[in-house]
């Protein structure tokens, strides 16, 4: 391995330890963050004080990650329900929907060359069946739809589809819909502390994310079985 390469593997992980040995110490002796997090009516104040910047600045971190991905769309919708109860949901599905459009026009814009640099050839080419298919919008709809499935990465597959942008960009706003309002349950659980409730909707949407995701080879291979090519 080149020395600059084993040079950012060792800076990236110096700054992991660092990060989760941060978060370890604010939990343990009850930090800055933890007591933040601990008083949500103190949270919340603090972002209502900010008036339209709060929201915005929320949806500009959904768009980053949808666009570049570094955190899991379920953390910060569920971040979303926490600060901003009802509203998170609406919050969340515009920010994660111009994120997605986003992606959408570049990977039509500017085609495979650029999706590559985001996705590895070999995944991209396990999804190479839909751009094959007359039955594209559909197949992304359920991949949307169903958890467990690499959404994020088959967002930039998508505008390399035939599929017109504003009939994907209502596709993955619907399909999206029912993680959103999951997550945001759970974050308005969380603030409201109703454990019994947060409890409940994690526990099952843990369940089907994982049974979802141990099935991903079978859901994908029955999708290429039902494809009908051109």
């Amino acid at each position: 391995m080149p020395s600059k390469n084993r040079l950012k593997i060792i800076l990236i992980l110096g700054v992991l330890l660092a990060l989760i040995g941060y978060v370890v110490w604010d939990v343990a002796y009850m930090g800055p963050l933890t007591s933040l997090f601990s008083d949500r009516d103190r949270l919340v104040a603090i972002v209502e004080s900010t008036g339209i910047f709060g929201p915005l600045l929320f949806m500009l971190l959904q768009i980053a990650q949808a666009v570049i991905a570094p955190i899991p769309s379920n953390v910060i919708g569920t971040i979303g329900g926490f600060l901003f109860g009802w509203w998170g949901i609406l919050w969340t599905t515009i920010a994660a929907t111009l994120g997605a459009a986003i992606v959408f026009y570049l990977s039509r814009r500017f085609g495979r060359r650029l999706v590559e640099h985001f996705v590895k050839p070999e995944t991209l080419k396990r999804f190479d069946f839909i751009f094959k298919s007359d039955r594209a919008a559909a197949l992304l709809f359920l991949i949307f739809l169903i958890p467990g499935l690499p959404d994020d990465i088959v967002c930039y597959v998508a505008g390399l589809t035939k599929v017109p942008l504003r009939r994907l960009i209502l596709i993955f706003a619907i399909g999206r819909l029912p993680a959103v309002i999951v997550n945001n349950y759970i974050g308005m659980g969380l603030g409201e502390g109703n454990i019994q409730l947060v409890f409940w909707i994690a526990a099952a949407a843990i369940l089907i994310f994982a049974i979802a995701y141990w099935q991903q080879e079978r859901i994908i291979g029955w999708m290429k079985h039902n494809t009908k090519k051109h």
